[in-house]
């Protein structure tokens, strides 16, 4: 296993956030779940997801799981994704991603300007 220290403000994907998880899940449970448009990726266990149920499980266990990020970005690579898209604040994630595959495009959002700019973007690139 590999451990990297990251800059962020809280303990997420950890026992610590046990109490989130609980409230989340029973939020998540009143609510109904569609299977999803397209194919999710599961951070936790790096496998595809493409029922509801299962969507709703994933959600509930990446809040105290193990990110099993770069196996999760190999799947997709694998499934031909050419671009992909970090929504909030920073670059971290970006970052990781570069490190595991730097020919893949990779572009962030954290604002309303920045997301009109990665639209235009990959309709440039027909992604």
């Amino acid at each position: 296993k590999l451990a990297k220290m990251l800059p962020v403000s809280a303990p997420f994907h950890c026992s610590l956030m046990k109490p989130a998880q609980d409230r989340l899940a029973a939020d998540l449970h009143a609510m109904t779940f569609l299977d999803p448009a397209v194919p999710v990726a599961c951070n936790v266990d790096a496998e595809l997801v493409e029922d509801a149920d299962r969507s709703r499980d994933a959600l509930i266990r990446q809040v105290t799981g193990s990110v099993k990020w770069e196996q999760g970005m190999r799947l997709l690579i694998t499934k031909g994704v050419q671009a992909f898209v970090e929504v909030g604040p920073g670059r971290v994630l970006c970052g990781l991603m570069r490190q595991i595959e730097r020919s893949k495009t990779c572009l962030t959002v954290g604002d309303e300007a920045s997301l009109q700019k990665t639209l235009e973007q990959l309709a440039i690139a027909g992604t």
